[in-house]
């Protein structure tokens, strides 16, 4: 580009099968993407992608974790708005410029957008329900307490006062929520947009797949996580591993129940039982984090 970027589109990518359509879906946004970059942050695997002309590849050498991977992306990156994308969403054509609608407004600094999902496929849909009920296209537009990194917008300036992504998590799960806690203690509000909508397409078929993710996002859950624990003010279930465990039947039937509160959501009620599930693992996650006495070293 011959001028400086807008916008910088963000993506971390560890061997998506679906990342050229990532960027042809980039490429049609009812959006000016002369003002726009494109960074692909990950394995050096764009030379298999014949859709490369928009995107310039960030090569890692070595798998990196997402927050590691959004990091480089972002330290590397010209633009005044970071938009931050995963390599398995697909976004909506209106997707960038309902997103950028809200930096009109000088008080706005981080948006989040929504989460649709295709209805095939029990256990991914499962999965994505139980994970994204929050942030779902169907769910009411306004503030949250914490935003999900696969669609995620924010100016620069609130970056480097926030601070980058906290590398010290190994897994794509919690460094989001606690980035985005972060920015919400340094006083940003997290507004919701949910018509700024990807198309959520994760490599998750089945029963081990949905219980692995589950259990993960409760181990690496700020819920869980000491730092966390007197700002915030969670329930003192969180607090005890016995306690949380004894009683994961119930609060699992509690959120499962809060899931389908959503009534856009009754048509998926077939998928009750994997959600409860999802719920249950992770209970178990959060459950043996508390039990280890784990902050996997980091304490600040």
């Amino acid at each position: 580009m011959s001028t400086k970027p807008e916008v910088s589109v963000i993506i971390p990518n560890l061997n998506s099968p679906i990342i050229d359509r990532v960027l042809l879906a980039l490429q049609n946004q009812e959006y000016d993407m002369s003002k726009v970059e494109v960074l692909v942050v990950g394995l050096d695997e764009l030379r298999l992608v014949a859709n490369t002309q928009m995107a310039r590849m960030i090569s890692t050498g070595v798998p990196k974790q997402p927050a590691v991977a959004r990091n480089i992306g972002a330290r590397s990156s010209q633009g005044d708005i970071l938009c931050f994308l995963d390599a398995d969403c697909i976004p909506h054509p209106r997707w960038l410029r309902t997103l950028l609608a809200w930096y009109e407004n000088p008080d706005v600094a981080i948006v989040g957008g929504g989460v649709d999902f295709p209805s095939g496929g029990y256990w991914r849909l499962a999965d994505n329900i139980a994970t994204f009920y929050p942030y779902l296209s169907t769910a009411p537009r306004g503030m949250r307490e914490q935003l999900p990194s696969l669609n995620l917008s924010l100016r620069r300036e609130v970056w480097e006062r926030v601070g980058p992504f906290d590398e010290r998590y190994p897994l794509p799960a919690g460094e989001d929520a606690d980035w985005t806690t972060r920015a919400r203690l340094a006083g940003y509000r997290l507004y919701f947009e949910p018509e700024a909508v990807v198309i959520h397409l994760p490599l998750r078929e089945g029963i081990r797949d949905l219980w692995r993710h589950a259990v993960n996002f409760g181990r690496y859950s700020i819920k869980v996580d000491a730092r966390y624990r007197k700002s915030l003010k969670f329930s003192y279930v969180f607090s005890h591993w016995i306690l949380l465990l004894v009683l994961s039947p119930f609060l699992s039937a509690l959120v499962t129940a809060r899931v389908f509160s959503n009534i856009h959501l009754w048509r998926y009620i077939y998928a009750i039982p994997a959600i409860y599930l999802a719920k249950l693992g992770w209970c178990w996650g959060a459950s043996a984090h508390l039990r280890e006495k784990s902050n996997f070293n980091m304490e600040r």
